[in-house]
Parts: C-alpha cells; sequence; structure tokens
C-alpha cells in the first residue's frame, strides 16, 4: 500500500526481484519455526537444596565480605578525618599560639608613719606555680618620677593625695613597668596589734635596740636569737636604724617582723585575710581579704618549702650625696637582671620593649596641670622622665619639641600631641642638643586637662 511501508523492509536496500511460484510440497504435518529445545542439549543439572550449615556459612562468607568493605570504608574516613583534624591543630597552634596566663601576684606593703608617709615598704610576690616568693624591700628614701610631682622619695608618695596608686606606679616604673597588683597599708599601730592578736612573734634581734628618752639611753631590746616580740616591740625593732646605718639599715629587721608575722596568721587564706582587715580601716588591701589571705598564706607555705622559698632581697640603688641624709636611685642594670630572675613573671610585654622618652613642663604656672598630662602620656605607653616648670609662664600656645628633621621623628612628635589633645601644629624642631627625653612638651594656655 502507499504511504506504508513493511515492517522490516529497509527504504534504501534495493528490493529482490520478484519470486517465481513454486510448486506446492507434498501433504505433511508443519514444521515448528523454533525448536523447543536445542538439537544437542547438554546434560541437566538439578542442585541440591543446602543443608542449614552450609546456609550459615554462606551467610557468614557474604558479611564478612560486607564487613571487610565497610571497614576499609571506614578506615579511609578516619583516616582523612585525623588528617584534617592534624592539619587544623597545627594551623591552629601556629597561627594563634597559647596564651600562657600569669600566675604571680604582687602586693606593695607600706608600714605608715604618723605623718602619713611611709617608713618601710616591700613588694610581695608570691607565685603558686612555682611555690616562689619574693619580698623586695624597698628604701623609702629613693627616688622616684611621680606624675603630676615631679621627683620625689617613695616614703613620701604615700602622703600625697592618692597615694597608695602614685606609690604603686612609682614602684612599677623603678622596676620597668612590673606589675603591681595592689596595696596593703598598716598604719604603726595597726601592725602592733596584729601582732598582739596572733600572740607575738619570735625573731633573731641582731642588734641592742636603744633608744634616747630625754637626757637617757634606754635599751629596750637586747641582741640575741628567738626573742619573743610584743606588738609595740615588733614596731620598735622592724623601725630601728642603728648608729652608722643609712635608712636602708631597718629594712632587714622589718623583713624579719613581717616573715614572722606572716608565719603566725590561719593557714585558712578566707580567715587570714579577715584578720588582718579586722585590725583597721587602713589595715584592708585593695586585693580584697581572700585575694591578699591567699598571697600572705602563699609567702608562708613558700618560706617553709625545700623546692620554692622566699627571698628578700634590698632593691638595687645608688647613693646620691645631698649634703644631709642621704637619697638614692635606682641603678638600672642591677634591678633589670633581678626582675629578669624573680619577678619576670609580672612584667608585661609591653614592658618589655623601649620607651619613647618625654619630659613634661608647666608654661603657663597653672598648679596641677603636668599632673593630667602625665597620665594620659603613661597610659599611652610613654616613659615621663621628669616634669617641672618651664624657664617663663606666658606660653599660650603648648610647643612638642623634637630633636631631627627626619619622617619618623616628626611622626612621634604628632602622636604625642594627639595624646596630648594638641594640634600636631605645636610640634617643633629643635636645633638644642639635649639627651634627656625623645620629646620635651611645654604646656600652654591650649591645653585642657
Amino acid at each position: 500500500m502507499t504511504g506504508k511501508r513493511r515492517a522490516g523492509r529497509d527504504p534504501k536496500v534495493t528490493p529482490p526481484p520478484p519470486e517465481q511460484p513454486t510448486p506446492a510440497p507434498a501433504a505433511e504435518s508443519p514444521a515448528p519455526t523454533q525448536p523447543s529445545r536445542p538439537v544437542n542439549p547438554g546434560p541437566f543439572v538439578v542442585s541440591r537444596t543446602p543443608t542449614r550449615r552450609e546456609s550459615r556459612m554462606q551467610r557468614r562468607r557474604q558479611r564478612r565480605k560486607r564487613i571487610g568493605a565497610a571497614g576499609v570504608a571506614g578506615l579511609l574516613a578516619a583516616a582523612a578525618i585525623l588528617a584534617i583534624a592534624i592539619g587544623f591543630g597545627v594551623h591552629k597552634a601556629t597561627s594563634h599560639p597559647p596564651k600562657v596566663s600569669r600566675t604571680q601576684t604582687t602586693v606593695l606593703f607600706s608600714l605608715v608613719g604618723s605623718d602619713n608617709s611611709s617608713v618601710g615598704s616591700a613588694l610581695l610576690a608570691h607565685d603558686p606555680a612555682t611555690h616562689a616568693g619574693v619580698e623586695l624591700l624597698l628604701p623609702s628614701r629613693t627616688l622616684s618620677e611621680v606624675c603630676g610631682y615631679g621627683s620625689q622619695q617613695l616614703g613620701r608618695v604615700l602622703a600625697l593625695p592618692d597615694g597608695a596608686r602614685l606609690s604603686g606606679q612609682a614602684v612599677s616604673n623603678m622596676l620597668g613597668g612590673v606589675t603591681v597588683d595592689g596595696s596593703w597599708r598598716l598604719t604603726t599601730d595597726e601592725l602592733a596589734r596584729l601582732v598582739d592578736i596572733v600572740g607575738g612573734i619570735d625573731v633573731d634581734v641582731d642588734a641592742n635596740v636603744i633608744k634616747t628618752v630625754g637626757k637617757r639611753r634606754v635599751l629596750y631590746l637586747q641582741k640575741g636569737p628567738g626573742q619573743h616580740l610584743t606588738g609595740s616591740q615588733a614596731v620598735l625593732y622592724a623601725t630601728f636604724v642603728a648608729g652608722g646605718e643609712d635608712s636602708t639599715g631597718s629594712l632587714p629587721r622589718l623583713q624579719t617582723v613581717l616573715d614572722a608575722l606572716i608565719g603566725k596568721l590561719p593557714a585558712d587564706s578566707a580567715a587570714a585575710g579577715r584578720l588582718v582587715a579586722s585590725v583597721g580601716v587602713d589595715a584592708g588591701s585593695t586585693l580584697g581579704p581572700a585575694r591578699l589571705g591567699a598571697l600572705l598564706d602563699g609567702l608562708a607555705a613558700d618560706d617553709k618549702s625545700s623546692s620554692g622559698g622566699v627571698l628578700p632581697i634590698v632593691l638595687p640603688v645608688q647613693k646620691i650625696d645631698s649634703g644631709g641624709q642621704p637619697v638614692f636611685r635606682v641603678d638600672d642594670d642591677k634591678t633589670h637582671a633581678l626582675v629578669l630572675s624573680n619577678l619576670n613573671e609580672s612584667l608585661p610585654a609591653s614592658a618589655r620593649v623601649p620607651h619613647k622618652r618625654v619630659l613634661l613642663q608647666n608654661g603657663i604656672g597653672t598648679p596641677g596641670l603636668v599632673g593630667p598630662a602625665c597620665q594620659r602620656l603613661v597610659a599611652a605607653g610613654y616613659t615621663v622622665v621628669g616634669s617641672g616648670n618651664a624657664s617663663s609662664f606666658t606660653n599660650n600656645a603648648s610647643t612638642v619639641l623634637v630633636f631631627d628633621n627626619s619622617v619618623k621623628t616628626a611622626q612621634l612628635g604628632d602622636r604625642v600631641a594627639q595624646t596630648l589633645r594638641l594640634s600636631t601644629d605645636d610640634v617643633k624642631v629643635s636645633n638644642q642638643g639635649q639627651n634627656v627625653a625623645d620629646v620635651i612638651v611645654i604646656l600652654g594656655k591650649d591645653f585642657r586637662r
């Protein structure tokens, strides 16, 4: 039929010529078009049904194959996870090194005299990680730069307004930036009361304690080991300066009394802190009773420890002869070595790099002008090496003096001006040579406190 194609006929192949009619075959049974089985069939095998035991063994073999494949995949996955974890850990360790927390605690102890100045002081430090204690004895006549007050003897700083904080700051400066965590003040009366509360103390008296009463010389304490002292006797011994000694002579005696007192405090740190605070309003510490008690109990344990111990040492100083009572200045090299050996834990990273030195001068004569400027500079990481009055009080505008024309020095001057909230136009270059400071600032009327 037209328009249709027979099934199985390829239209692209030329059809064969029409077949000629053939005679009809003889009548017989029609042959099937496909045999029902192969002409030469193979042997017909019938498998027997496996026994229960064989079925169980077959299932076990198949299970072992599955578990084996899964185990290999699991091991590969675990190895990949482990590799990722190790890589992440290494990256974290190298990119963010663990921060080591500080374990040493420091407190500035001051024995306060009748004029509110310090008649003896010591920086007490305890590190529970090393079971090592430090008692750094501080001569009261050591000079230190105090913000807003110029060069001051350490003992007199305590009598200034906000004297406890300024004393801690002065000691930190003398020690190259060591962290002072807090203060602990005891008046001589409070020390006497505290010694009496604990039942007195036993000390080795190293010299005859003689006082002049009227025209008489009276022997109050006789030299000798194992002397039992009451509160008033302990104060007398702690502040005694023998003939021929300078003001540092009493420091080892103060340390002996402190050690004996600390050894008699309750072993429970909270109870020790409460006992110290109970003797008067000034006897408390800015550390708080619990923290102060822990430090004092730690020092008592250090004193008995064979592995740590307590190191009593006098701050290295050099005597300055002034014609009267000698004063002292810090021996920087020896003090630096002492700090690295015993207070390195309390030396922050910011104190380990050289700081730029600034000299401050009051250019208008207004009292208290230098103090706020000094505090701003110290907070910004500068070292104030001195302060005082300028040669005249007619400076309407402030001046920030630098001493060369380099870009780096100009930037330093700009940073100092900005720290003091002054205009960078106040930065000037001086041709005058000096080696006192990197920058000299003369404060004018434009400085705002």
